[in-house]
């Protein structure tokens, strides 16, 4: 029984027979270094509303997508070796003075 097809070649996968490619990206969750001299200049009710105004156009997609994404995609076994060896797909060219 067929569970799909490859999220990149669109061959058919079949049971126990694929990769499971998941993808997490979310906002950076450390802090930046504070002092107490500077959390106490703060405006945070000023803060808040400067906040909700930029939120306000923005769709809940766009929102979630401010704070955390999540992909899963399934992969099969020939498109596994080439996904490892360049997962964000980006452009491979001949380096410079190199034949």
């Amino acid at each position: 029984m067929a569970l799909g097809v490859c999220d990149l070649c669109g061959r058919k996968l079949e049971p126990h027979n694929f990769y499971v490619v998941r993808i997490d990206v979310f906002a950076d969750p450390s802090m930046p270094a504070t002092s107490l001299a500077e959390l106490e200049a703060v405006d945070f009710d000023a803060a808040i509303d400067r906040l909700l105004d930029q939120m306000k156009d923005m769709t809940a997609d766009e929102l979630q997508d401010q704070v955390h994404r999540r992909f899963e995609m399934r992969i099969c076994p020939a498109c596994q070796p080439e996904f490892l060896a360049n997962p964000l797909g980006k452009p491979r060219g001949a380096r410079v003075g190199e034949n």
